[in-house]
């Protein structure tokens, strides 16, 4: 896969009309920082040293297995604890924190080393795959086949079958195509990527995981969903689309993020890949958020019109005359998540990445029975792409090396997709 360079990181439109480019360049962020705010220059020094020390802490801790201990005092932290300590700035807090849509959940709920490691991270590469994130999950598939692994696409993971107390396969509704049906494929070793409720609850069979297990799992807070509007565009210039791109607040309190703090954020993959979208065409994706009473939303077709409306507004209101060249639209509401993933109410990144839900609060990669492994945002170490690719890596050396099993054992994976 080719990469492309991302440059600014970040941008941020602020209450009071101004906005601010986040650099790929640490020092020159860091200097951008310093002329905006010299108030807070000192305040800066103080907050990014403990960003970079809770960086490393968290790398070691969270990414080779250290124990807990090495992340001292700054375990338990938030990032609002943090910015209490140091930054008094109104608009300097809602800057350093105006990206924690990424998270699904607001910073006083987001571990400050969780966060650390992702802000840094930044600074040394960002990039977007050539041919769009489908190419990054195409070339997966592509070595995974080679290496003799089969996917089934379309295809839905019903329940893992299980023989004296430990699996043996798993049972699959493929909807379409030539293999359209029902089947069972034996296995040794299941890995589940799928909502840990969804897979302990609706896959495994009934009475298998303990109360307990299953309470543990209720009182754990998923993250926000995400609501996603999709629109193809003619005949809009990258420059304009450059200028637009960003996250659009209209609040001071980043804590309102998924009520009426965000607008929305607009970003146009097309302006890194072309050959995303037609030629003259542009592709642009609106990303909301959303606090949201869940199951007391009676009017799923209503409420979704309603907040695609205003996200569609906002593009109209910073490119005027915009709805007269849209070619295609489509939406996803927290519903469309949970019908596609399965994922608790539409979560984006499984559990909240909050300081009491990540490290041995955070439920393991073991699953409740013999055979069982889980991967993805839901488990050890938390979400994001990096650390789910770590969670899978820790998967394929327990079932290659660890415990009683085989290197030799087959392994079908229980995705509910």
């Amino acid at each position: 896969t080719r990469w492309v360079a991302m440059d600014p990181v970040d941008t941020f439109h602020f209450p009071d009309g101004s906005r601010f480019e986040v650099p790929a360049d640490l020092e020159t962020y860091r200097a951008r920082l310093d002329a905006e705010f010299p108030h807070q220059r000192e305040a800066l020094d103080a907050f990014f040293a403990e960003v970079r020390e809770a960086y490393f802490r968290g790398l070691m801790v969270y990414f080779r297995g250290r124990d807990e201990e090495l992340l001292g005092d700054l375990g338990p932290l938030s990032i609002t604890d943090v910015l209490d300590r140091h930054i008094g700035d109104r608009k300097l807090r809602l800057l350093l924190t105006a990206d924690c849509p990424h998270w699904g959940s607001p910073p006083s709920r987001t571990s400050f080393v969780f966060d650390s490691m992702l802000r840094l991270s930044y600074f040394l590469g960002n990039f977007y795959p050539a041919g769009g994130s489908q190419a990054f999950a195409d070339e997966l598939a592509r070595c995974f086949e080679e290496r003799g692994g089969h996917i089934l696409m379309s295809t839905a993971a019903d329940r893992i079958e299980l023989e004296d107390g430990r699996v043996a396969g798993v049972a699959l509704t493929t909807d379409r195509g030539g293999l359209k049906g029902e089947h069972r494929v034996a296995a040794e070793v299941v890995v589940s990527n799928a909502d840990l409720r969804h897979t302990y609850r609706e896959l495994l069979p009934a009475g298998t995981v303990p109360t307990s297990a299953m309470a543990v799992l209720d009182r754990l807070r998923p993250s926000f969903p995400c609501f996603l509007v999709h629109i193809g565009l003619r005949d809009v210039s990258d420059d304009v689309l450059r200028e637009v791109q960003g996250y659009y607040w209209r609040h001071w309190d980043p804590d309102r993020v998924g009520r009426d703090g965000l607008v929305c954020k607009i970003f146009a993959p097309t302006l890194y890949e072309p050959a995303m979208a037609p030629e003259g065409g542009q592709v642009v994706i609106l990303q909301k958020v959303q606090e949201i009473d869940y199951g007391a939303i009676g009017d799923w077709p209503s409420h979704k019109a309603e907040v695609e409306a205003g996200m569609v507004a906002q593009l109209e209101r910073v490119i005027p005359g915009v709805a007269d060249r849209v070619v295609v639209r489509t939406a996803a509401s927290a519903r469309t998540s949970w019908r596609f993933t399965r994922n608790t109410v539409g979560a984006m990144l499984g559990w909240e990445m909050s300081p009491d839900q990540l490290g041995s609060d955070r439920p393991g990669i073991e699953g409740p029975v013999d055979g069982l492994f889980c991967v993805g945002h839901w488990v050890r170490p938390g979400g994001g792409i990096t650390p789910v690719i770590v969670s899978a890596q820790q998967v394929a050396e327990r079932v290659m090396r660890g415990g009683r099993r085989d290197p030799g054992l087959r392994a079908a994976a229980a995705a509910s997709v």
